[in-house]
């Protein structure tokens, strides 16, 4: 029973099923790509780098 769920019958089914996943894997990359450029614009302003990381404390001397 559980094989027949699985089993892909022709090349249309193939093909639809490999779109769908493009289109989820296309949706993954992009969200992650505007998450990557949000955190790095954040990490530009003291007080959000400040609170959320500890490396300007540990430091000697501040570069900026």
């Amino acid at each position: 029973m559980r094989r027949q769920v699985f089993k892909i019958r022709n090349r249309k089914q193939l093909l639809r099923l490999t779109d769908e996943v493009s289109a989820i894997l296309r949706k993954i990359i992009i969200t992650l790509l505007i998450l990557l450029v949000c955190s790095q614009a954040a990490l530009q302003n003291d007080t959000v780098r400040h609170l959320l990381t500890g490396v300007d404390r540990w430091e000697g001397t501040r570069l900026n």
